[in-house]
């Protein structure tokens, strides 16, 4: 298997497994990579259902316009544990408010060796040399407009993308716009990754809604559309502790759904005791966040998706506000 062959086949996982359905187009565009969810935990523990709910930092890699929300500086770290050994031992992103405009960027890289290869046959190939090395960085600027009803913004990213040698450098860019009528309803629409080929990188459209039902639950929706995989639906739900039972924090759970394909059963002892075994499409985490730590906002937030045959996903997101 050639280079390009063994770039094609990583793209065909990534889109797989980021719950996507498999069409036509499946494995036709690059930077698949993009599509995995780093960035925020609180993002993929809601089923990937955060366009209208994007804020702060973790906007830059789902709506830029939720970069305007920000109301302090903002240093974010996440780490991601996906399936078949990749991981991403480095995000960082940052948000500086200016007045009604907030300026920000991130940085991310994606790694593995020994990835799985087969032949057209699926007969395992030695796969020794076979290495993932992707990244991305991102500038991005957002506005607030109308008393902070409407937030306008826009990003730069650079692709890096180095699949078993086959090497891509691509500039795209993102757009989105958040609408806040009121304090129970937010409306948000984002394109990200225009200005190239296909085959560099796929353009991927988002829209969804954000409903505040009392103080406590908050749900959110997404449908996007990328152009090398199906539709993908999500809907997440995040239940907060009221404060009184807390002295120094807040505290989060949240749970999500997404359509997933149906990715076989996983034998794991410990999915099979929470009947997680057959999962594919749900995800659960939580959150923590106190503003009394030594006059900094600190905050913590963790997702787990049970993905079948492929194992599990984890994603650990840190915050410091200041």
């Amino acid at each position: 298997m050639n280079s390009r062959a063994k770039a094609v086949a990583l793209a065909l996982l990534f889109s797989s497994v980021s719950a996507r359905a498999i069409n036509d187009n499946a494995g036709t565009a690059g930077g698949a990579f993009l599509k995995i969810g780093q960035g925020s935990a609180r993002a993929m523990a809601l089923g990937q259902s955060y366009v209208a709910l994007a804020e702060g930092s973790d906007a830059l890699t789902w709506n830029p316009a939720g970069l305007g929300v920000t109301q302090q500086k903002e240093f974010a770290y996440s780490y991601l544990r996906y399936v078949q050994n990749l991981d991403t031992p480095l995000y960082m992103a940052y948000a500086q408010p200016l007045g009604r405009t907030v300026w920000g960027g991130n940085v991310a890289y994606l790694s593995a060796n020994g990835f799985d290869v087969r032949d057209a046959n699926g007969v395992p190939l030695p796969n020794d040399s076979v290495q993932v090395h992707d990244g991305f960085g991102t500038i991005g600027v957002a506005r607030s407009f109308w008393y902070e009803k409407v937030f306008l913004g826009g990003a730069v990213r650079a692709i890096h993308e180095d699949n078993a040698g086959s090497i891509h450098d691509t500039i795209v860019g993102d757009a989105g716009v958040l609408l806040k009528p009121n304090n129970v309803l937010s409306l948000g629409f984002a394109a990200q990754n225009f200005g190239s080929k296909r085959a560099n990188v796929a353009e991927i459209t988002r829209a969804g809604a954000g409903f505040r039902l009392g103080d406590f639950v908050l749900i959110g929706t997404e449908i996007s559309k990328a152009q090398d995989t199906g539709v993908h639906v999500g809907i997440g739900v995040e239940f907060q502790v009221p404060e009184e039972y807390l002295e120094i924090g807040q505290l989060a759970f949240r749970v999500g759904w997404f359509n997933a394909d149906n990715l076989g059963q996983s034998y794991s002892s410990e999915l099979q005791t929470l009947s997680l075994d057959h999962s594919s499409g749900l995800s659960f985490g939580f959150g923590l966040f106190t503003s009394e730590a030594f006059g900094y906002g600190l905050g913590l937030d963790y997702a787990f998706v049970p993905f079948g045959a492929l194992g599990t996903v984890d994603q650990i997101s840190m915050k410091i506000k200041f």
